[in-house]
């Protein structure tokens, strides 16, 4: 059915979808998008080729109709340079009658042309017997519905597989030998295995079940054998499952992407530079990097550098950094061209990290509707595009600071005096590499860059997803536990959160109450606390302004550094003594030995009525400074008579200084 160019006209490439809007003056068409409603030009000739060569797919009314059943058989698979001599010579003369019928301008329904056609062909090919008018349009049938397939053609005994010669108790012994001693551990060779079946033969040559020369069978014969077998069974059986994967490995199902973001590949890996502190100048480390690359293009879509380790806030990190538009990030940076990767994958292909199977990143990719395809373990071709990344960082310039693999009777400097560059450089360095360096490297098996490849992809796919709410993003990626919300707020690991936002929820519970609290690992300046009621997530400052901004893992380290300097300057031992020596005091102070001892104790501290009446009744009876009590009031003197009348078993004759005489209890 044929179709027209006209305004209207909707077509398909790739997964976009397009309209023709007008015929411009130069011969060219005008067409938009129907998603994003982007203008482009097209020139007729252009769009024709592209339409015929099925690039473009016409849809409505204009569209293409379906081939019907009997067009749609495939040509056979055979090769024609693997027909040898009889087979090769039937094909020619088959070919040679079909090929004098389209000619002459003959169909299939014209049986007596044909059958004086083919004795034509017949008398100047020299053909003794030529085959019959039903014969050659059974040939001409088979070529026409094969689309003019040659190998339509080729006589069907090309594609018998040969019968084994073998006996039937001699392919027994070939078949155990092989695989009791070549496919084992043991590793023996087919050498020994043909010797091993020709000891097992002959005694069955002398029983007179087998004969002479059926014992026989050629080195190059059991090889032939053994190369039938499945590869990946061979090497699994004599050199493990791991090995057998690794030599047989293949990607041609595991690494297709059919368009940008499609399936996104994500690695983590250690730099080989030590990098310094902008701040103090002192080397930190070598970072961690945790990238994503697009398996469709190979282009970098984000990264992220850090010194926690292989963990969730590197993959989440990561991923948001893929996620936003790149020229805000990298608007301080001096770059050639534009980071163009944008949006949220389809596909996530991941190893087995226990990040990647937390229930955490499980959320996240349930909220931006992403599915996770993780690979076997010990199979890095499964994710080639991040696996050359990191080969290619080898090729940095950055000498200062490099981490060099130890090697023999070498000498290399230690990375962390060498250090020089700063941790800011090296990321903006990093930013350089992965935008305008990396990208137009040319795949020397695409022949392509992979600035190119994104770049033409992306005019061929929908408009990228984006997530309704980054903030949504950040509490599905963030830490959780539950906590007391009392009427200080949230006490965090020592950090204080809340403020007039709990206070509703506080009345509403009349008190203090236990709640979800999460927190996002790489900004403690706020945290969100779940209403147990309505189950709305309430965003909650913290109180210290000056951690506004610190990581999870910085908290942790300030909180263990300051541990650590208490307890080198001994503070928690003093504590612990201090708090004994307390409770001694108390022990003693609380306790009595005998009767004695409390009348010591009252009388020790002057507790008289004349204290609290007349002249001292406006001063309170001190009684913690019994000493100073005992030098400001007069002490009453006790005469004989009081001391002979009841108290004589009390008290004890003391001679004083000048002859006087007083009587101690």
């Amino acid at each position: 059915m044929p179709f027209t160019l006209h305004a209207g006209l909707a077509f398909r490439r790739g997964a976009r979808t397009f309209e023709l809007i007008r015929e411009l003056p130069d011969g060219n068409w005008s067409y938009e998008d129907s998603h994003t409603r982007r203008p482009g030009t097209i020139p007729k000739q252009k769009l024709l080729k592209a339409i015929w060569a099925g690039d473009i797919v016409l849809m409505g009314s204009d569209a293409a109709p379906a081939p019907r059943d009997d067009e749609r058989s495939s040509p056979p698979a055979l090769a024609l340079d693997s027909l040898k001599g009889v087979k090769l010579e039937r094909f020619k003369r088959r070919m040679t009658y079909v090929v004098a019928i389209h000619q002459a301008h003959l169909s299939r329904g014209m049986r007596r042309p044909i059958d004086k056609l083919v004795t034509k062909v017949a008398e100047r090919i020299n053909d003794g017997k030529p085959p019959s008018s039903s014969t050659v349009m059974g040939w001409l049938r088979a070529y026409e519905s094969s689309q003019h397939a040659p190998q339509s053609l080729v006589d069907g005994n090309a594609h018998r597989v040969r019968s084994r010669k073998l006996r039937p108790e001699m392919d027994r012994i070939v078949n155990e030998s092989i695989r009791k001693y070549y496919l084992t551990r043991d590793k023996f060779s087919l050498r020994h295995t043909l010797t091993m079946i020709h000891a097992q033969a002959k005694p069955l040559v002398v029983q007179g079940k087998l004969a002479e020369a059926d014992a026989q069978i050629s080195l190059s014969t059991l090889s032939r054998r053994v190369g039938a077998i499945d590869r990946y069974r061979v090497i699994e059986a004599r050199e493990g499952s791991a090995r057998a994967r690794m030599v047989t490995r293949t990607t041609m199902d595991g690494t297709t992407a059919r368009y940008p973001l499609d399936v996104v590949e994500v690695d983590h890996t250690p730099l080989n530079w030590v990098v310094i502190c902008d701040r103090t100048g002192l080397p930190l480390g070598r970072p961690l990097l945790t990238v994503m690359i697009d398996a469709y293009s190979g282009y970098v879509l984000g990264f992220y550098v850090s010194f926690y380790g292989a963990g969730l806030s590197s993959v989440s990190g990561a991923l948001r950094c893929a996620l936003r538009f790149k020229a805000d990030m990298v608007a301080g940076i001096k770059l050639e061209h534009d980071w163009i990767a944008e949006g949220i994958p389809d596909t996530l292909k991941l190893d087995n990290g226990l990040e990647f199977h937390s229930p955490v990143f499980q959320r996240m990719g349930w909220e931006l509707g992403s599915s996770f395809t993780y690979c076997r373990v010990r199979t890095p071709w499964l994710k080639p595009h991040v696996e050359r990344f990191f080969a290619s960082l080898d090729t940095l310039t950055l000498t200062r600071g490099r981490v060099h693999k130890r090697v023999a009777n070498v000498i290399n400097l230690d990375p962390n005096k060498d250090a020089a560059i700063m941790f800011t450089a090296f990321v903006q360095g990093l930013v350089m590499y992965a935008v305008d360096y990396y990208p137009f490297q040319i795949n020397e098996r695409k022949l392509a860059r992979p600035y190119d490849l994104m770049q033409d992809g992306l005019l061929s796919v929908p408009p990228a997803r984006f997530p309704h709410d980054m903030e949504r993003l950040r509490m599905v990626s963030a830490l959780s536990r539950q906590y007391t919300i009392h009427q200080g707020g949230v006490d965090l690991h020592g950090l204080p959160f809340g403020g007039t936002e709990l206070l509703s929820m506080r009345q509403a519970h009349g008190g203090n109450f236990r709640a979800w609290v999460k927190w996002d690992p790489d900004d403690m300046s706020q945290i969100w606390v779940q209403d147990p009621r309505s189950q709305q997530w309430v965003a909650s400052p913290c109180r210290w302004g000056e951690y506004a901004g610190l990581s999870w893992n910085q908290y942790l380290m300030i909180r263990r550094f300051a541990g650590k300097e208490l307890k080198r300057k001994g503070a928690y031992e003093y504590l612990e003594q201090a708090r004994l020596r307390l409770h001694e005091h108390w022990q003693e102070a609380v306790s009595w030995k005998t009767r004695a001892d409390q009348k010591l104790a009252a009388r020790f501290c002057g507790a008289t009525s004349a204290r609290v009446l007349g002249a001292s009744a406006a001063a309170p009876l001190d009684t913690t400074t019994p000493s100073v009590a005992l030098a400001q009031a007069p002490v009453e003197p006790i005469s004989n008579e009081q001391v002979s009348e009841g108290y004589e078993e009390d008290f004890e004759a003391v001679v004083l200084k000048g002859g006087s005489s007083w009587r101690a209890m």
